[in-house]
């Protein structure tokens, strides 16, 4: 992946989370590896629609799949009682999951999956 397109992940994906997952707060208020699942299939079609144009400025998988680990693992600390929703430590901790995510499944993807 290129500087460019590393760059654009990190910063635009945090962002796109944050859309997804305040729509789910009035959609299933619930947090939980359900809803998780939700924010990541419908970030995974988000990021797949510039493909439909021929601009492909991020891997979609890449980013789906940083995002629903994000919301995936901020939803287990929370049932564990280690984050509190909705406050501003939860969404620094949201934020570096998204990012060390994102830095493991590309590196994963150049390593291995684009030998």
């Amino acid at each position: 992946m290129d500087k460019e397109k590393f760059l654009i992940g990190i910063i635009v994906l945090p962002i796109l989370q944050f859309i997804i997952d305040s729509f789910y707060i009035w959609v299933y208020p619930q947090v939980n590896p359900f809803r998780a699942l939700m924010i990541g299939v419908t970030a995974l079609v988000l990021l797949f629609i510039p493909y439909i144009f021929e601009k492909r400025w991020i891997n979609a998988w890449i980013g789906g799949l940083s995002i629903f680990s994000s919301a995936f693992f901020g939803a287990l600390l929370v049932q564990a009682g280690v984050l509190v929703s909705k406050t501003f430590f939860s969404g620094l901790v949201h934020i570096l999951i998204l990012w060390a995510s994102f830095i493991i499944i590309s590196f994963i993807y150049e390593k291995l999956i684009r030998r």
